[in-house]
């Protein structure tokens, strides 16, 4: 609880706001507070005012505003930040979802770190791996899977050569319809003209036995001639729907491949923008880069300590539920993967898997499905994110 003297202080804000003060504290009630002095001690924050402190806890801070002073003032001589770096408060992510969200074990502090990538083509995960706010994800969450793609490319062809086979039967069978029907349409006229000539006398019994032969033959051009329209009608809708799909797909593979910002999703549901930092062409990895903030991020648990039996925890957006957490052990280590049994769903592709300390191991990358039972998952170990982007991690 605040002191009484705190509230007096604040009440007065109220009614006597201070000028020429050097920074403003917002509140989460609407208070702005000038003030000269920001600490920070944990999850408190302490303001300076009428020659004392006063503190409040983060969580009820809604920004800081640094350097409100008037332009003849040298900002240089100006205090730093709480925690000592170069950036307001607002700006710090670590801190206010820490504040906000308030982890109380190591797994739940590692879920601050991890984020929804939103692309073109649909969604993934993805995890900060610096305190600058370098991204680590799949490759194919943000180009799309090139084995997918082959998939999807063949299939599509497969396809159109099924509608290309469909309408040369199709035609073909116009063809001889078409034959039918000048055929029958000569017998209807031959008969007619047998009728009219005089000279000729046609025995009743025959002339009825004609007749029903050419009724015969015009209920039989009719049923055929509407079940063949019916089958040309659905394979124009399935034309057309088969074009239409095709086009959207080669669109959205070509908007994929040049996007280079991206929306990302905060353990906290805040969206913010990312832009396309680096690409690997060995290994399923990219980065993004998220600019003007201090991040939370994941620190790596030595390899050497990766036993078959070692709980871990997938972390990641299946089905778009940010923040899923799914449990399970270390299978097996597979030259560059871990196998475990950790439920990986779509979406989770680009989050990490960790430890129970909270230490990222792997970047969950695939999950193979066998008939017999749910599957198994497959994480790209960390180690190779290291190898792979030496020059951007410290």
């Amino acid at each position: 609880m605040r002191t009484v003297s705190a509230l007096f202080f604040a009440l007065l804000l109220l009614v006597a706001p201070i000028t020429g003060a050097s920074h403003e504290l917002h509140l989460k009630d609407g208070r702005i507070i000038p003030t000269d002095s920001i600490t920070r001690n944990g999850s408190r924050l302490s303001y300076q005012q009428f020659g004392g402190m006063i503190t409040v806890d983060l969580s009820e801070v809604e920004k800081i505003i640094y350097d409100r002073v008037p332009a003849d003032q040298n900002r240089a001589s100006h205090p730093r930040q709480p925690d000592g770096g170069n950036d307001p408060v607002e700006t710090n992510l670590a801190l206010l979802l820490s504040a906000q969200l308030a982890p109380s074990t190591p797994v739940e502090k590692a879920n601050l770190a991890v984020v929804t990538i939103v692309t073109e083509a649909g969604y993934g995960s993805g995890f900060f791996v610096s305190g600058d706010g370098l991204i680590v994800t799949n490759r194919h969450v943000i180009r799309g899977s090139r084995k997918v793609d082959q998939e999807v490319r063949e299939n599509m062809d497969a396809a159109a050569q099924r509608l290309q086979r469909l309408q040369t039967s199709l035609d073909q069978e116009k063809e001889r319809l078409d034959q039918y029907k000048k055929k029958l349409g000569d017998y209807q006229k031959g008969f007619s003209q047998v009728l009219a000539d005089k000279q000729n006398r046609v025995d009743l019994h025959q002339k009825a036995e004609v007749e029903a032969d050419l009724k015969q033959r015009e209920s039989y051009f009719n049923q055929w001639n509407s079940d063949y329209a019916r089958r040309r009608q659905t394979y124009q809708k399935a034309l057309t729907e088969f074009k239409r799909s095709q086009r959207a797909y080669n669109q959205t593979a070509r908007n994929l491949a040049a996007q280079n910002r991206f929306e990302v999703v905060l353990a906290d549901g805040r969206r913010e923008s990312a832009i396309f930092y680096r690409i690997s062409e060995t290994y399923d990895l990219a980065l993004l880069k998220l600019d003007g903030y201090q991040t939370p991020y994941l620190l790596p648990q030595d390899e050497g300590e990766l036993a078959l039996g070692l709980d871990v925890y997938a972390i990641g957006s299946p089905l778009k539920l940010n923040n899923t957490v799914t449990s399970g052990v270390i299978s097996n280590n597979r030259g560059d993967y871990i196998q475990t049994n950790a439920e990986i769903y779509p979406g989770n592709s680009g989050g990490p898997l960790v430890t129970v300390d909270g230490r990222v191991v792997g970047v969950n990358t695939m999950k193979k499905i066998t008939e017999k039972f749910e599957g198994l998952g497959f994480a790209l170990k960390f180690s190779r994110v290291q190898t792979e982007f030496s020059n951007y991690l410290k």
